[in-house]
């Protein structure tokens, strides 16, 4: 059998790579492209884009519209079709998760395997234990930081209460120099503030490496990481000037060195993972991404996004009473709520989409799935906010009374297109190809589990059986 190792890497599209490739402070880049298939996979969901709802696609090989993964804070319970690590399980085979999405709650990942969910789960608990603690840090932080960065440090007792935990769970003292050195830094370059999401993959990178045997591996075994999308929604403009032709350039207050500090970090671990299959050739290592980023432009933002600051009392605002809703983790600009009990639920519901400014406009946005609300806050014309009262079932209260607030924020100059990088080194049935063919996601499940049988040569089993289908 052919142990599977699917790095996870968020929204890279092929231009990305490209743009780096043959860049020398990144030889690993190059290097384990040139020796993969290359391939572009193609997102297959309805609606909005978004990361959470495409990789489940691809982990279930099914498209949105069929699993009905459509939020962050959804019960699982609603979720239809199963996961390929679910698959590999009831198969008999171990399996190794860290960090996928929509993976809450963990499972029993099999002798010698490894289960740490994504970074908006319900709860914090992994296999092994020990990891636990090093989970509760990272999601108070998913927690703490919404859109813009929480510069505050923890306290001294806590921080050693951080410390104990990472070192357990199996982080490098240089991987905790390194970000202790970075953070002394941001002191002098207010810039390298950008830098902290990055370091949640230097850990769990770190966990990972510890807990994967490449002699001995779990049939299949993922790692997911953000770390380059974030830099892309925020920067793409940096790092691709000649999508914006109409932007002055300023080199000095530029984040494409932020990119490349996160290429860094995708260099080293594409080069740890070539060194586990150089170990074990029949580890199968594939690069993915259920979707791409591309530039987008944004000329009407105002420079200011409105934010949940306080969802306690939007809550309240909407009727809610303290300990009827529990808080779910969700990605900025959206927070959820579980509330158990249908009919308040609903309620509730119906009052947050009354919520209107007082010239009549409707920004806020639920849908209700199982016992979870998910709340979408948009932002009206700033015209409408500053000064201004919003309308809450005919009372006049100001944003700050039903726990909003206006943010500064980056309009944000990269967003998410379908196509995706899929790139597979397999040094067993190595083969030379870059032409990139499109692979649509919701085929990628049926792929991974052929090439644990026959690895590369089971894609051109898989694409013809798909294109007989299709013609069918």
């Amino acid at each position: 059998m052919n142990p599977i190792l699917l790095l996870e890497i968020n929204e890279v599209p092929w231009r990305l790579i490209d743009r780096y490739i043959d860049d020398p402070r990144f030889p690993n880049l190059k290097t384990f492209f040139a020796k993969s298939a290359q391939f572009t996979s193609v997102a297959v969901d309805s609606g909005e884009l978004s990361p959470w709802v495409t990789w489940p696609s691809l982990h279930r090989g099914m498209s949105n519209e069929q699993h009905g993964v459509l939020d962050l804070g959804q019960d699982p319970a609603t979720f239809r079709g199963t996961p390929i690590w679910k698959d590999m399980r009831d198969a008999g085979h171990s399996i190794g998760i860290c960090g996928s999405m929509q993976s809450w709650p963990a499972i029993d990942p099999g002798p010698g395997g490894f289960y740490i969910p994504d970074t908006f789960a319900h709860d914090e608990r992994c296999i092994p234990d020990y990891i636990t603690p090093l989970q509760a840090f990272n999601l108070s932080q998913v927690q703490r930081n919404g859109r813009v960065i929480d510069r505050r440090l923890p306290s001294a007792a806590g921080l050693m209460t951080i410390l104990h935990a990472m070192r357990s769970s199996g982080v490098r003292l240089s991987t905790i120099a390194s970000i202790a050195a970075s953070v002394a830094k941001e002191r002098v370059d207010r810039r390298l503030i950008a830098r902290r999401p990055i370091y949640q993959t230097l850990l769990f990178w770190d966990v990972f490496v510890r807990h994967f045997d490449p002699k001995n591996p779990p049939a299949l075994s993922t790692f997911f990481t953000n770390h380059i999308a974030g830099v892309m929604h925020r920067y793409w403009r940096d790092v691709f000037p000649e999508d914006f032709p109409d932007h002055s350039d300023d080199d000095a207050k530029s984040q494409e060195p932020l990119m490349c500090f996160a290429l860094g970090v995708l260099d080293r671990m594409l080069a740890k993972a070539m060194e586990w299959s150089s170990v074990n050739p029949k580890l199968v290592v594939v690069f993915a991404s259920s979707m791409g980023q591309n530039a987008v432009h944004r000329d009407s933002y105002e420079g200011e996004q409105l934010l949940v600051s306080d969802l306690d009392r939007l809550m309240k605002s909407a009727g809610a009473e303290q300990g009827e809703f529990e808080r779910r983790l969700a990605m900025v600009p959206q927070v959820a709520a579980a509330v158990a009990d249908p009919a308040r639920r609903t309620t509730i519901r119906n009052n947050l989409e009354a919520i209107r400014t007082s010239s009549g406009t409707h920004f806020v946005n639920v849908r209700e799935i199982g016992d979870n609300l998910s709340i979408t806050v948009s932002t009206p014309p700033l015209s409408e906010l500053i000064g201004q009262s919003i309308d809450v079932d005919g009372r006049q209260l100001g944003p700050a009374d039903i726990g909003l607030r206006l943010q500064k924020v980056d309009a944000g100059t990269g967003y998410h297109i379908p196509e995706g990088v899929l790139s597979v080194l397999d040094l067993v049935n190595s083969q030379r190809d870059t032409s990139r063919t499109v692979v649509k996601a919701d085929t990628v499940k049926a792929w991974l589990l052929a090439m644990t049988e026959h690895g590369l040569e089971a894609i051109k089993q898989v694409s013809q059986r798909s294109a007989s289908s299709s013609h069918a």
